[in-house]
């Protein structure tokens, strides 16, 4: 099988050279492959011989980047360093106090800049080898906390422990601030995580595709009534880890139908336009360099599509229908991408498990 081929490959460069040292409910997934490559530079096209025996080099090692940066040792005073400066330099709070939340933050951050070395040293050896790829598609992926597992899999947990310590924390106290993205609910979406976990660790060239519900796993809260729902808005003050991609977007068509034109070719007229945006979040493998990706699709409006006429006329509900309706699409459990699971009891719910499939 070619990605399995791939697989080989990968790890038979590995062998020779490594990354930059930072030393439910019924829910239906599927899993193909494909040739195309998702890498978000312009195509190039690269022959590589299917045989284990050619040596096989890295950009950064070519560049000499793996020597530049060898001295980003993991120890504790480095990281030390990273934390203070996203602490300050990236600021997500008042610059006043070094609390919980904010050393969160910091942290957070100061992982995703080795992550994103990683990463982007990943797909840049897929695209040059010109690799198949999977891609892994689910409706719920369940993640879970993200924190502990990255610095677990890049093996610098004792660094990090001391450096917070270094800093008036503890690394349990601070990876307890992190909201947990239960992007769904049932066994399946923390399966498919598990999957994602696996092929990063295994070394196979892989993505995952979901929804980035705005709403995550609901809340539970016991009453005297028994048990109530309430959303958990994991989003609320934005994730350390996402990486919004503004150029791989594309315009999605909701009702609409086709007709045939003057020419005899058919077109779709009408409807609703949506746009979907992509949101990408690391998935770093267990003691390897390998970072895949978990691609997350939200909705967002043009400002084209508010209408500034309607709202200048007092008008504001007329001026906000593009909002209203891209909403009505936002992953989320009481939409498309709101929640992972509205129930089709009603006509709202029946059309959000339609905009879902």
């Amino acid at each position: 099988m070619a990605t399995a081929n791939g697989a080989h490959l990968f790890n038979h460069y590995s062998s020779n050279s490594r990354f930059i040292h930072f030393t439910s409910r019924n829910t239906s997934s599927k899993l193909f492959l494909t040739k195309t490559s998702h890498f978000r530079r312009p195509k190039r096209c690269f022959h590589v011989n299917n045989t284990l025996s050619e040596k096989i080099h890295h950009p950064i090692t070519e560049q000499g980047g793996e020597r530049d940066l060898s001295s980003f040792a993991p120890d504790a005073a480095s990281i030390t360093s990273s934390i203070k400066y996203h602490a300050e330099f990236t600021p997500v709070f008042s610059p006043e106090r070094f609390e919980l939340p904010k050393a969160f933050f910091a942290t957070a951050q100061s992982v995703r800049d080795s992550l994103l070395i990683n990463w982007n040293a990943t797909y840049d050896i897929y695209e040059k080898l010109n690799m198949k790829q999977a891609y892994y598609l689910s409706m719920e992926f369940l993640q879970g906390r993200a924190l502990l597992n990255a610095i677990g899999n890049l093996e610098l947990t004792g660094a990090f422990a001391e450096a917070l310590k270094n800093l008036g924390h503890n690394l349990e106290n601070v990876a307890s601030q992190e909201p947990d993205a239960a992007l769904g609910n049932g066994g399946l979406g923390r399966l498919a995580s598990c999957f994602l976990d696996s092929l990063a660790t295994l070394n196979y060239p892989a993505w995952g595709y979901g929804l980035r519900y705005k709403y995550g796993l609901f809340k539970q809260r016991i009453t005297k009534d028994g048990q109530e729902e309430v959303a958990e808005d994991w989003l609320e003050i934005g994730s350390p880890w996402e990486v919004v991609r503004n150029d791989v977007s594309y315009p999605i068509k909701f009702y609409g139908k086709v007709s045939t034109g003057s020419d005899g070719k058919r077109y779709w007229i009408g409807g609703e336009d949506i746009k979907a945006v992509a949101y990408d979040v690391p998935i770093p493998g267990y003691k390897t360099r390998t970072t895949i990706s978990l691609r997350l699709w939200s909705t967002q409006v043009p400002s084209a599509d508010f209408d500034l006429s309607a709202f200048n006329a007092g008008e504001h509900t007329k001026a906000c229908e593009a909002q209203a309706n891209a909403e009505k699409y936002e992953p989320s459990q009481f939409s498309v991408s709101t929640l992972p699971h509205l129930r089709p009891t009603t006509v709202v719910g029946h059309d959000s498990w339609l905009h879902h499939s």
